[in-house]
Formats: C-alpha cells, sequence, structure tokens
C-alpha cells in the first residue's frame, strides 16, 4: 500500500468526500489526456477504440497484470506503465483529465472513488460497483465533485434504446403487457475453494485482490474467471443485465424495486446460481400500472420464444436479448440494446411504413463521455442513472444468494423483513491497507 500523498491527502485526510476542484475549460479541438486502469481484456478494447480519437490523448496505463497489458505496451511504448494505479496518479496525476477503469467489479468502487477525488473525470465499466453501499457512495460522489462519470453500457448511446422509445410513445406495441431479458453466459464456479497455484511473475496477487480478503492464488480466479465467484464479480446478472435490461429500465421509466421473485438450480456460498429466473416487480408510476420485467439466464430457465417468432429466427443473438410483448405488436432486441424489430418479420414489413424513425444521430458512448468532460453534452449513462440500474441487478443477486423471494421499500431503497438479505446490501469490511 502506498502511503497518502499531497496530491490525495487534502480530500481524504478530510474524510468528507470529493475534492472539488476547479474545472479547467477545453477548447472545443484540444486533445484530453486519458488514462486507463486495466489495460488488458476490456480496458485493451477501450484503447483500441479511443487510439485514433482526435479528443485524445493516451497518456498513461496502469494494470497489475504485466501479460494482460501486453499488447497495450507494445502498441504504445511511449505511453508510461505502472503497476498500480496510485502510483501514477501520484505522478502524473496534473496531467490527466480523465481516467477509464476496466477492473474487476470487486475494486470498481475503490478505483473510481480514489480518481474521483483526485478530481478525474471516469469512465467505469459494468457494472458500477460490486454492493449496493458501494453504488451509493458513487452516486454521492459524482454529485457532489460535478464531474464527467459514464457507466460501460455501451448500448445506452445505440439508436436502439432510441428507437424503442419512439415506438412506445407512439403507441405502436400498445398496451405492454410482458417484458422480457436474458444472457446466453453462464458464470458459475465450483463451491469450493481452489487449489494453490504459484503466482505468475507478470502478476501482483495482492494489488490484483485490493480490497477483497487475502486468498491465496488460482488460475480459477483470474485473469478471466473471476465473475464466478462472488467475492471478485457479480455473476450472469453483473455481466449482462446492465446491457440487457437497460432498454426497458430506460424507456419505461423504472426505478427500485418492490419485490423480487427468484426461481434457480440453487444458492451457493462461493458463487451463483448455474441458472436462474428473476421476476423485478415494479410499484406504478405517474405514466404506467405495476410492471414486471422477467430476468433468465442458464440453460434450466430459457426466455420465452414466441409463437409467431420464425422457426430458423434466432431469439435475440450471442449475448442474449430483450422482448417487449404488447397488446399490438411484439418487438426484439439483440444483446446491447441493439437490432430493434416487431415479429414476425412479416408484420415488421408491414407495420414498418407507420413505425416512427427518429432522425437524431448522436454520438457513441465514448464521445458522449469525452464531449461531457469539455461540458458540451451530459453523459447518458452517469452514476444517477446507472447506479439505479445495478443498484437493481444487485438485490436480485442478493436473493439468489440468500435463495428467497426480497420485500424492498421504494422510498427508503432497503430489503425489509429479512435481515440477512439486508446485510448484504454492503460488503465485507475493505483490508485494512485498502480503505478510503
Amino acid at each position: 500500500h502506498l502511503p497518502r500523498r499531497s496530491l490525495l491527502g487534502a480530500s481524504l485526510a478530510t474524510g468528507a468526500g470529493c475534492l472539488l476542484l476547479p474545472k479547467r475549460a477545453f477548447g472545443a479541438s484540444e486533445r484530453l489526456n486519458i488514462a486507463l486502469v486495466g489495460a488488458g481484456g476490456k480496458g485493451w478494447h477501450a484503447i483500441q477504440s479511443l487510439e485514433n480519437n482526435e479528443m485524445v490523448n493516451l497518456v498513461a496505463f496502469a494494470d497489475v497484470d504485466q501479460a494482460r497489458a501486453g499488447q497495450a505496451r507494445k502498441a504504445h511504448p511511449a505511453v508510461p506503465f505502472y503497476a498500480d494505479f496510485r502510483t501514477m496518479l501520484d505522478k502524473q496525476g496534473s496531467g490527466i483529465d480523465g481516467v477509464i477503469v476496466s477492473t474487476p467489479d470487486h475494486t470498481h468502487h475503490y478505483i473510481a472513488k480514489w480518481c474521483l477525488q483526485a478530481g478525474k473525470h471516469v469512465y467505469l465499466e459494468k457494472p458500477l460497483a460490486h454492493n449496493i453501499a458501494e453504488v451509493h457512495d458513487l452516486m454521492a460522489l459524482e454529485k457532489k465533485s460535478g464531474l464527467a462519470c459514464q457507466m460501460g453500457n455501451q448500448g445506452h448511446s445505440g439508436g436502439g434504446i432510441l428507437l424503442l422509445d419512439e415506438w412506445v410513445k407512439a403507441g405502436a406495441l400498445g398496451d405492454i403487457q410482458e417484458v422480457h431479458a436474458w444472457c446466453n453466459t453462464i458464470w458459475c464456479a465450483a463451491d469450493e475453494r481452489p487449489a494453490t497455484e504459484p503466482v505468475p511473475e507478470t502478476l501482483e496477487w495482492d494489488k490484483w485482490l485490493g480490497p477483497a480478503a487475502s486468498v491465496p492464488y488460482s488460475s480459477r480466479y483470474c485473469p478471466a474467471t473471476w465473475r464466478s465467484w462472488y467475492e471478485f464479480g457479480c455473476g450472469a446478472l453483473g455481466d449482462w443485465f446492465c446491457h440487457n435490461a437497460d432498454a426497458p429500465y430506460h424507456v419505461f421509466g423504472l426505478d427500485c424495486p418492490s419485490r423480487i421473485e427468484i426461481e434457480s438450480t440453487g444458492p451457493s456460498r462461493l458463487s451463483f446460481p448455474k441458472s436462474a429466473k428473476v421476476t423485478f416487480v415494479f410499484p406504478a408510476s405517474k405514466s404506467r400500472g405495476e410492471m414486471r420485467l422477467h430476468w433468465y439466464h442458464g440453460p434450466s430457465f430459457p426466455p420465452p420464444r414466441p409463437a409467431e417468432l420464425e422457426p430458423e429466427r434466432e431469439l435475440g443473438s450471442k449475448g442474449g436479448g430483450t422482448l417487449i410483448i404488447g397488446s399490438k405488436a411484439t418487438a426484439m432486441m439483440d444483446s446491447h440494446a441493439g437490432t430493434l424489430q416487431i415479429v414476425p418479420y412479416a408484420k415488421h414489413r408491414e407495420m414498418a411504413p407507420g413505425l416512427p424513425r427518429p432522425g437524431l444521430k448522436r454520438s457513441s458512448h465514448w464521445d458522449n463521455w469525452l464531449l461531457a468532460i469539455k461540458g458540451r453534452e451530459t453523459c447518458r449513462s452517469n452514476f444517477a442513472y446507472a447506479g439505479r440500474l445495478t443498484e437493481t441487478m444487485h438485490f436480485a443477486n442478493i436473493a439468489l444468494h440468500v435463495n428467497r423471494n426480497l420485500a424492498i421499500d421504494p422510498a427508503t431503497r432497503a430489503i425489509v423483513g429479512d435481515a440477512e438479505a439486508a446485510a448484504l446490501m454492503a460488503g465485507p469490511e475493505p483490508r485494512k491497507a485498502w480503505r478510503i
């Protein structure tokens, strides 16, 4: 653990939250200095997306695994590389405008909070944080700091979510009767600890663990399977809910559910059910009645296949999808709120001339964040929105973990009548050296 240095000392010593720094005015053509925490995997994809962006200078990479960051370092040898993001901020903080965080779920809150307290704009991969208490903390930090904060559910800036909104407002689907979302990925580990293995020379295992409790290294934890473990990831829901439930959550103005109802292949002490069906019950609002959103993952609980869908046609796409069933028509979306169509396709062709076609051309999810830093746009999946979406997902994972339905008070956003489940809204105390 690095000592707290002058760059961060003022904000951390007061314990009062964010250090409010004066905002720098950016010219229209001025490049933003962007650093990455996590330069392999999803971080490498981010680098590839931004390396030719005219608004971006890539100025620093931080990663605890030199092997995973190898492609990024080879492609950008002049960019300084650090094993610890805190060292990166200490040494280059004054020259960094924004930070992209692409690390395992259990480190999201810690890294994002540290960056926000250092006055950096943050793009944080989904899910926003590893538990509900951390989600609420990041929402509060965003509000207090006024910094541009974006969660990486890219479909939120795509055309599908805009189109669904227009179709629903125009009444093209009729009264909405059912909403379904699913993924085709399974994140499930054995309910026992794996055997200890030697730590690879390229990996700083203690830094990878971060605030989580210390356990011996195993290749079954990282680099790619950490989502399966309760202490590091958020399972299939954490991986896909923020993508495939995003469109109905946004379009129908959903907020905190009042009830979570579950069916699953059973609880696990260390991991997640292989298969599950989760029903989110949302209370009525001024614009709609009570709404139920059904979620599915794993082979034991497949999503319903509309009878009118052509037999040879895939339900959704490889990553899953969304179904919105109305009294007039059924709409199907690919994963990430993509490719919205009426089913069957013959009915889509029939209805097409009368369907709204939004002419609005929007910036990409990346550009939206960059333009928000410049003060020219507002982050579409800011922490105020993304936090509510992530919180909803966490209620479901808590229900699956305790293996029973939950009642929630939407006014207080708290689980009621179940002390064991309510305790899981916050995670375990971070290791002493990783408290912030």
